[in-house]
């Protein structure tokens, strides 16, 4: 593939804590890239060991530029927001530090920026390949041009993507969210936000691979909701609105779901429904399901 000569429109951001062998290996899968012209933003989110000096070492060896945020541990999406003072191109996406990208990103981000002829969206999503996933691309073969990031898990089943994201839409939607002082919060927050913004071009080139860890945050999911209790509130409240856009049968469906897992979050953490509950009527009306679930997937021991 043919380089695309633009200076550095193009950040790549990365979160990280106590990961440096798996940010190492991402590092080596970055420095292969055809196209040098990006910059690499490290978020170090409080690891225990400093990473200051090996990201010094790859400064002085790296033909892309480098740029370590230290911060005290918060979590990944206080990580992200504060990347935001020092993101400086017009476009940008996350790579997490235990994945890995193809040679090819950097200039495929390149020609996908020259091929958006529309002001009105928010930015582009691309496939992200986990582990031995083998649908590869043959799910968003079948998408529409654009989406909405909810779409693709609750409408056409694609859990994960990669999201490339205009900086100005990026700013503008964690500048209206407040966000609460834990450590775990869920970017579908953020995503969510985005739909009031606009829309996301759909692109199906591979570039993106994924490598989930055994301590990674989805192995116990449910366990990070009971003690991050303001963003999982947060964080169904905002799904259930973004529904909304749904076809109808899609949207009851899909906020019965949500309403059932908050009315049973208020039972296992003590609230009242009504203070969480999007539509206290149908809380009430799905009460019975929700008390089952709560003793299932909120069970304390």
């Amino acid at each position: 593939m043919n380089k695309v000569a633009y200076k550095e429109q193009i950040s790549i951001i990365t979160p990280v804590f106590n990961r440096l062998k798996e940010l190492t290996r991402l590092y080596k899968s970055l420095r292969t890239q055809n196209n040098n012209n990006f910059i690499w933003i490290i978020v170090d989110d409080g690891s225990e060991k400093t990473i200051n000096e090996i990201v010094d070492i790859w400064k002085k060896e790296s033909k892309f530029k480098i740029d370590l945020i230290v911060q005290s541990n918060q979590g990944k999406m206080h990580a992200y927001k504060n990347a935001m003072k020092r993101l400086n191109t017009p476009w940008s996406l996350v790579v997490d530090s235990d994945d890995t990208v193809s040679e090819e990103m950097i200039d495929i981000l390149y020609k996908t920026i020259l091929s958006i002829n529309s002001d009105n969206d928010c930015g582009v999503v691309f496939p992200r390949k986990l582990g031995a996933d083998s649908n590869g691309t043959s799910l968003w073969k079948q998408l529409p041009n654009k989406v909405n990031i909810i779409d693709l898990r609750y409408q056409y089943n694609i859990p994960e993507s990669t999201i490339f994201i205009k900086t100005n839409e990026l700013k503008k939607a964690f500048n209206s969210l407040q966000l609460p002082d834990e450590k775990f919060i869920s970017e579908e927050i953020l995503y969510n936000k985005l739909m009031e913004q606009g829309k996301f071009v759909v692109r199906d080139e591979l570039f993106y691979f994924g490598d989930y860890q055994e301590d990674g945050l989805t192995k116990h999911l449910f366990e990070l909701w009971l003690k991050n209790p303001k963003s999982t509130i947060m964080l169904l409240n905002s799904r259930y609105r973004a529904m909304n856009s749904f076809p109808w049968k899609k949207r009851l469906i899909g906020q019965w779901k949500t309403n059932i897992n908050l009315t049973a979050f208020a039972l296992a953490t003590n609230r009242s429904i009504k203070s969480v509950s999007p539509d206290l009527i149908e809380s009430i009306f799905l009460f019975l399901p929700a008390l089952v679930l709560k003793e299932k997937r909120f069970k304390i021991e």
